[in-house]
């Protein structure tokens, strides 16, 4: 009964509270602003743009105006949608523009006039920059421009161009990938997942860096006639003339390229900073070398500081487990003994990688692996005394001792090879 009369007292105070016609008013309002706002002010149709899906940066001339050579790569839309459809097109599914400027900002302007929409950046899938740029001039200055503008996402993978320049990379047709840039993306991403040589660096991670030490990046190299790689015939045959590899790592030093680190030098440092998927170590068997492959699926690295008398010594604990993957040599892998005498050999090699690493990093005086962070959280006073002499004189005589751990899960479905 009394909950009755509430109800009633509450329907009766709301009629008075809020009179019919301004309930009205709320409710029309409320229909207008919500035809209103559901529109975008500043959109833009797809037709009306250029989608820009690579940029390459290189060296431009000697004189200040043109100082940096820009190309980007722009996606042709309607023969792309064209193939998707099972329609024959001409041409090519990406078209590239370049222009030189005093700055990355000034060479977007001048591209703007080539194209016949407007420049729309925030689908980029890929950022190159030529050798000759990283090495000579550096890329401490290229980034600016990528943090300003709002219409960049920094999560797109950076490449250095071995041997040769950022556009030339950026006008090779590609196989079995209509869009080159998507084509070098995806081929990163499984090179790194199964090879192990390579790191997949992006822009926003490369920004971060620059800060400090600790650089590299990625390199990726022309195989064959550049010219040629330009032209639809280069992918209208079984094998291409002309084609790009992802090949190595470019370590850098204040800025600029000084080395480039190849197969097992390459392999240790992603094993130590801890950006190792999987790999491949072949192994001795009996008198045969590299007769067994073991598929090294986890690694996993601890680095420890300890400071003896005002001095670092750092200690890499790696642990790393696989299995065997192929055999080409008489060996009974149903054996204890054999399976152990197979983790010592892994072991080993995962050791001299890591060693070999570690040593160009100090001959090039250069702390690839950030080691003196490490330093700071042991002894924060010691490290700020030492920070400064750290690259060119202490890290260089800085000792590293290395234990790895190494472990063989499986065999594979046969113990017994038919090798005899």
């Amino acid at each position: 009964m009394f909950r009755a009369a509430d109800r009633h007292r509450d329907q009766t105070m709301n009629q008075r509270g809020i009179p019919m016609k301004h309930r009205l008013f709320i409710i029309v309002f409320m229909l207008l602003s919500a035809v209103l706002v559901s529109g975008c002010w500043d959109r833009s149709e797809l037709q009306d743009l250029n989608l820009v899906s690579a940029i390459g940066i290189d060296a431009g001339g000697d004189d200040v105006e043109n100082r940096y050579l820009v190309t980007v790569q722009i996606v042709n839309v309607g023969k792309i949608a064209a193939q998707g459809q099972g329609g024959k097109t001409e041409g090519t599914p990406v078209t590239i523009f370049s222009d030189t400027g005093s700055t990355i900002g000034e060479a977007f302007r001048k591209i703007s006039p080539k194209t016949p929409n407007q420049l729309f950046f925030p689908h980029v899938q890929l950022m190159m920059i030529g050798e000759e740029l990283a090495r000579n001039k550096g890329i401490q200055d290229l980034f600016d421009w990528l943090e300003r503008d709002s219409q960049f996402r920094n999560l797109f993978p950076i490449l250095i161009v071995r041997n040769n320049t950022a556009k030339n990379a950026l006008q090779i047709t590609t196989s079995l990938e209509a869009i080159p840039s998507a084509n070098i993306v995806s081929r990163l991403k499984t090179q790194k997942e199964n090879w192990g040589e390579y790191a997949n660096i992006r822009a926003d991670q490369v920004i971060q860096q620059l800060g400090g030490e600790g650089v590299y990046i990625s390199g990726i190299q022309i195989t064959g006639d550049p010219e040629k790689g330009n032209s639809l015939k280069n992918v209208n045959q079984i094998s291409p003339q002309t084609a790009m590899e992802i090949k190595g790592l470019a370590i850098f030093k204040k800025g600029k390229l000084i080395r480039w680190l190849n197969g097992k030098e390459a392999r240790g440092t992603l094993r130590i900073n801890n950006e190792l998927s999987t790999t491949i170590v072949n192994l001795n068997c009996e008198k045969k070398k590299m007769g067994i492959a073991v598929d090294v699926s986890g690694s996993k690295a601890k680095i420890v500081a300890e400071i003896k008398n005002d001095k670092p010594i750092f200690h890499i604990r790696v642990r790393s487990e696989g299995h065997i993957s192929e055999v080409h040599c008489p060996i009974d892998l149903s054996k204890h003994k054999t399976i152990e005498m197979l983790q010592e050999q892994l072991a080993k090699e995962i050791k001299e990688e890591i060693m070999m690493s570690i040593k160009a990093a100090q001959e090039q005086n250069n702390d690839i692996f950030r080691f003196g962070e490490y330093i700071n959280r042991v002894d924060q006073k010691l490290w700020k005394k030492m920070k400064k002499e750290w690259n060119e004189e202490i890290f260089p005589e800085t000792e590293v001792n290395v234990n790895v751990k190494a472990l063989i899960r499986r065999t594979g479905l046969k113990t017994k090879p038919y090798i005899k």
